[in-house]
């Protein structure tokens, strides 16, 4: 009976003993749940068989900043680039950037030099008639830009003076915004050069993207902009007329990029604000 009663004793001690190892059993060295090994993925995404392996991108081989920018050793940045990268990622190609002249475009999409002209496509309404394009992801106001001591004030005081315009004349005339008998008109997409005859008095007056004269302040105080705008100009993606697949493909991914936030992230990134 001795025995029965010492064997029982020494088994209770045994199961506490276990009890109290296993309570003690420090919370690092148990087994992590499926929910601790989960990782956030980076998203992948399989190519559309409608679209081309491989994207031939015509941008300006200008300085449009902060939309293309090029540096001195002909490294490309800036907030069309990267949303040409965002893109070709989604549609699960691969892609090469092409200097292009500002208004060759339709040429060297019809000899087949490039796919698509991306960063200077102002979507004026006309341009349809030449190219298949994607719906406008951006819209931009237009600003008329003067120099420190200028007696312009507002865009009716433009008349009779001297102005360099990036913005395609039938937009400023749509539906009367601006009135452009201009002492003397200059059509240019050259900014650096556009301003540098502003300083030099050569012009009174630049029309051109609010996003890119707003660069050109931080460089230079004496730049003003009026208060008052002088139009909105849209921005779309060009493809030669029978390429209207690939035109949807684009379409599709920049509607995809605009709803996700994605263009709003990085209009901030570059521009400070949301367009």
């Amino acid at each position: 009976m001795k025995r029965i009663i010492i064997s029982l004793a020494i088994a209770t001690i045994i199961i506490i003993l276990s009890a109290i190892f296993v309570g003690c059993t420090d919370k690092n060295d148990e087994t992590p749940t499926n929910s601790d090994q989960t990782e956030k993925q980076e998203i992948t995404y399989e190519k559309n068989p409608d679209v081309k392996d491989h994207l031939r991108i015509g941008v300006p081989k200008v300085d449009l900043p902060p939309m293309v920018i090029w540096d001195e050793n002909n490294n490309l940045t800036g907030f069309e680039i990267d949303i040409i990268a965002e893109t070709v990622k989604r549609l699960g190609i691969t892609y090469e950037i092409i200097p292009v002249d500002p208004g060759t475009e339709r040429e060297l999409l019809e000899d087949d030099i490039i796919d698509c002209a991306w960063g200077n496509m102002m979507d004026t309404g006309k341009q349809r008639l030449f190219y298949s394009m994607t719906d406008p992801y951006i819209t931009i106001p237009q600003v008329i830009v003067i120099y420190d001591g200028s007696e312009i004030n507002n865009k009716d005081d433009i008349q009779n003076v001297s102005v360099i315009m990036s913005t395609p004349a039938e937009i400023l005339t749509d539906e009367d915004k601006i009135d452009i008998n201009f002492k003397r008109v200059s059509a240019s997409r050259d900014y650096a050069k556009a301003f540098e005859q502003l300083r030099d008095g050569y012009s009174d007056a630049v029309i051109c993207d609010e996003t890119i004269a707003v660069y050109m302040q931080n460089s230079d105080a004496k730049l003003k902009m009026l208060d008052e705008k002088a139009a909105d100009v849209k921005y779309s993606v060009a493809f030669s007329q029978n390429d209207e697949k690939m035109t949807a493909a684009v379409d599709k991914i920049l509607k995809d990029i605009l709803s996700g936030g994605i263009l709003s992230e990085l209009s901030q990134k570059w521009f400070g604000q949301d367009y």
